[in-house]
């Protein structure tokens, strides 16, 4: 057992007429019990090895500022993901994935229609899955760039709704593993990554964002501040757990 110790950042809503704000308090990790959880972290572009079409496929994700999206994923997910990996933290993969629910019938399908022009069968169908349970297609929409593709060792679970917990096996392998805390990275943060978090607080876990390993669905006039992201990261502060920078993550995981 090794210990991982960091500085977690939250925010304090308190009191009513002027609010503490951001204060710290040191984690102790302990890396048997702490999980890598990557969310939604894929399509093609980040690499130049990738082969195939390049990312910009009509997603949720954040096709409309791949070349912030690239460099978060290259500069920060990456090297947070490795250092984890030579902790010893189990690192789990959670992807978008069409299973053979009728899902161009859910609401959630419907949603994506109407706000991205995405059909999610499609969008989701994949080469290498049993065509009986799920979509049988070729979309680059959900294959790895060479950059973060998973390794043998990790663990990968595919969902279909904004959340990792809803109807996966998500919570049946965090227990098996007996994780206690995650620590989360990925796409994006007002969508996915957010529902995540909120069902994994709900399920009693503690949460440790890495907050420039993740990033909302910026509006083109508000991407260059990042406004929302930072909204966003200020709500996980308050509302769900704690976050951090990689860089103090990757320090803690060497130290």
């Amino acid at each position: 057992m090794a210990i991982l110790k960091i500085q977690g950042r939250y925010y304090r809503l308190f009191p009513p007429e002027k609010f503490l704000g951001h204060a710290e308090e040191t984690l102790e990790l302990d890396t048997e019990t702490t999980a890598f959880l990557v969310v939604d972290v894929y399509g093609l572009g980040f690499s130049p090895d990738d082969e195939g079409k390049p990312h910009g496929y009509p997603s949720l994700s954040l096709s409309a500022s791949f070349e912030t999206e690239k460099e978060i994923v290259v500069n920060h997910i990456r090297p947070a993901m490795d250092a984890a990996r030579r902790a010893g933290l189990p690192v789990i993969y959670l992807n978008n994935s069409a299973p053979r629910i009728a899902i161009n019938r859910s609401e959630l399908a419907r949603t994506a229609q109407r706000s991205c022009d995405l059909d999610w069968e499609a969008w989701g169908s994949e080469d290498g899955i049993d065509p009986r349970e799920y979509v049988y297609g070729n979309s680059t929409a959900v294959k790895f760039s060479k950059v973060v593709e998973p390794r043998p060792e990790d663990y990968f679970i595919r969902k279909h709704a904004y959340s990792g917990f809803f109807e996966t096996r998500l919570d049946g392998l965090l227990r098996n593993l007996d994780i206690k805390t995650l620590v989360c990275v990925g796409f994006a943060l007002d969508m996915c990554l957010h529902c995540t978090m909120i069902d994994a607080m709900n399920l009693n876990y503690r949460i440790l964002l890495l907050r420039d390993c993740a990033m909302a669905v910026e509006l083109p006039e508000e991407l260059e501040e990042m406004a929302f992201t930072r909204r966003m990261i200020l709500w996980t502060e308050y509302s769900v757990g704690y976050t951090a920078t990689s860089g103090a993550f990757i320090a803690a995981c060497d130290a």
